[in-house]
């Protein structure tokens, strides 16, 4: 069980990298589309356009910096001393519904033999168990979930 601890630290990471990589590569699309713009139109729809387009840049923009901003989170808790005795962030949890890894949100990571959700510290699922011990009781959405082990 403990290799699972890296397999999810590393999904997370893959995730976080392939949406920056996505977003990378939409702002140099973007910047391309600026640069032809200039080259090709002229009067007013030529400063409308070249409005959007450093409009989506803006927002693009965003988007990295959120997603570098997770990396950096990532880091953080990847270096943490994990407590088995009550769950804090990067505390792996099973519990009798479903396992969780409190880190930051990311696709479901699935294998052949278990499902983990990773959830952000600051989602009011993590917020419900950041805490707890091993045989609490958590509801959430008027579910009862026992936690079974902490890792």
């Amino acid at each position: 069980m403990r290799n699972i601890r890296k397999l999810l630290f590393d999904h997370c990471e893959n995730n976080i990298n392939f949406k920056l990589k996505r977003y990378l590569k939409i702002d140099q699309d973007l910047l391309i589309s600026l640069n032809e713009e200039t080259k090709s139109s002229a009067g007013d729809k030529h400063e409308t356009t070249r409005a959007m387009i450093q409009i989506e840049r803006e927002k693009n923009s965003k988007r990295i910096k959120e997603i570098e901003n997770l990396k950096k989170q990532l880091i953080i808790i990847k270096s943490l001393q994990s407590d088995n005795s009550k769950v804090s962030p990067g505390s792996i949890i099973l519990t009798s519904t479903n396992n969780y890894f409190i880190s930051i949100s990311s696709e479901i990571y699935s294998s052949d033999t278990s499902k983990f959700y990773c959830v952000s510290i600051n989602t009011p699922i993590a917020k419900a168990y950041l805490g707890k011990m091993i045989g609490d009781i958590v509801t959430f959405n008027n579910i009862d979930s026992k936690i079974e082990k902490i890792i």
